[in-house]
C-alpha cells in the first residue's frame, strides 16, 4: 500500500466514524480509482453509498468488486443486504435478487451474516420454512448471534409456536440487552400469553 493510499484510507475511515459520509464516499471513491483491483475498497465505497441511500451507486460498487473477484463472498452478502434494504423498485423483486446473491454467498462461505440475510430474504418472500432453517443454521454456527434468535422467534410467534418463540425472544433480549425490538416483541408475546407481570418494563 502506498503512502497516498494509507492517508486516503485513514481519512475515509475517520470521516465515516465522524458521520461525514460524503467525505467518506469521496475517500473510498478516490482509493478505488487509485487501486481498481481492491474489492475491499469497492465494498467500502458501496457500503457508504448504501448508508446514503444511493442504491444504484452502491450496487455498481459491489458489482465492480465482483468483477475484480468473482468469488468474493463479502460482495455477494453486501449485494444481498443492499437488495433487502433498498427502497427503490419492487420490494418482492428486490427480495428475489437478494436471495439470489445470498444463496451464492452461502454456497461459497456459509457464515452468520450470509445465512441471516438469506433467512430475511426467505421470510420477505413468504418462504417461512426456508427462513426458519436459515436462522437455525446461524444459531448452530454461533449461539450468541442475537439477530437469528430474534428473527426465528418472530417467525415462530407468527406461526403460533408461542413457547419456543418466547424462549428465542428471551435469548435475543439476553444476548442484546439494548435491543428495543427484542424486548418489544417479547413483551407483546408475553401479553398474548397472559403473562402480564412479565410483559412490562423490567
Amino acid at each position: 500500500m502506498t503512502d497516498e493510499e494509507l492517508v486516503l484510507q485513514e481519512t475515509a475511515m475517520a470521516a465515516e466514524r465522524s458521520g461525514d459520509l460524503e467525505a467518506a464516499l469521496d475517500g473510498w471513491r478516490a482509493l478505488s480509482s487509485i487501486n481498481a483491483n481492491r474489492p475491499d475498497y469497492l465494498c467500502k465505497l458501496g457500503r457508504v453509498a448504501q448508508k446514503l441511500g444511493r442504491w444504484a451507486d452502491a450496487e455498481r460498487a459491489f458489482l465492480e468488486a465482483m468483477r475484480v473477484d468473482a468469488r468474493f463472498s463479502f460482495a455477494m452478502v453486501a449485494l444481498g443486504s443492499l437488495f433487502l434494504k433498498r427502497t427503490d423498485g419492487d420490494r418482492l423483486a428486490n427480495a428475489r435478487r437478494a436471495k439470489e446473491w445470498l444463496e451464492q454467498a452461502v454456497a461459497i462461505a456459509p457464515n452468520q451474516p450470509s445465512l441471516s440475510f438469506l433467512g430475511s430474504a426467505h421470510a420477505r418472500l413468504g418462504e417461512k420454512e426456508a427462513a426458519k432453517a436459515a436462522f437455525r443454521k446461524v444459531i448452530e454456527l454461533d449461539d450468541t448471534y442475537a439477530e437469528a434468535y430474534f428473527n426465528l422467534g418472530l417467525l415462530l410467534s407468527a406461526d403460533g409456536q408461542a413457547i419456543e418463540a418466547e424462549r428465542l425472544l428471551r435469548k435475543a433480549a439476553q444476548l442484546d440487552p439494548g435491543s428495543h425490538r427484542a424486548h418489544g416483541a417479547l413483551g407483546v408475546l408475553l401479553q398474548e400469553l397472559g403473562k402480564y407481570s412479565e410483559a412490562g418494563p423490567s
